[in-house]
């Protein structure tokens, strides 16, 4: 006889619900993924497109994959993103001069809202043919990695200055 712990549940048709903890384990690590990245995106990381062969707009990354990421810019009347424009360099910038250059393929595009500013919102596929993608990719997978074994410093540790 299976054991089960916790309080039993029922789904709509009234049959009991089993959790599965890897699930709810797999779920975790996806929403301590996803803060990662928004940590390293917005304090850690600039991201430029280049449009033409001048023109640097900065980016907001919401998520990105081995495979695939998403972007989003400010939704502006006056500067609206090209229509024309589905392929686009992109610079993730870890330092004020040195960058990585991955190059995108944009798939979707949808307005969204956030902290009460409109965005349009970009769904892309990464070029995996450049010389770069191996980068990023180590990239992917060390934030991956990192959001699975970073911890929050709670302060409980004094450090001393020599």
């Amino acid at each position: 006889m299976p054991h089960r712990f916790g309080k039993p549940g029922n789904d709509a048709q009234g049959n009991e619900r089993v959790i599965d903890f890897n699930e709810v384990r797999a779920q975790r690590l996806d929403e301590k993924r996803r803060k990662t990245e928004r940590i390293f995106f917005k304090h850690l990381l600039s991201v430029y497109s280049v449009l033409g062969n001048s023109e640097m707009c900065p980016i907001e990354l919401v998520d990105i994959s081995e495979h695939g990421c998403s972007f989003q810019v400010p939704y502006d009347p006056a500067r609206p993103w090209p229509k024309d424009l589905n392929e686009v360099p992109l610079r993730l910038y870890f330092s004020q001069d040195t960058y990585l250059e991955i190059h995108v393929k944009i798939q979707n595009s949808r307005p969204a809202i956030e902290r009460n500013t409109s965005f349009m919102r970009y769904g892309c596929s990464i070029d995996q043919t450049t010389g770069s993608y191996n980068a990023y990719q180590q990239f992917v997978r060390f934030l991956e990695l990192y959001s699975e074994h970073s911890h929050k410093d709670l302060g409980d540790v004094t450090v001393f200055y020599l």
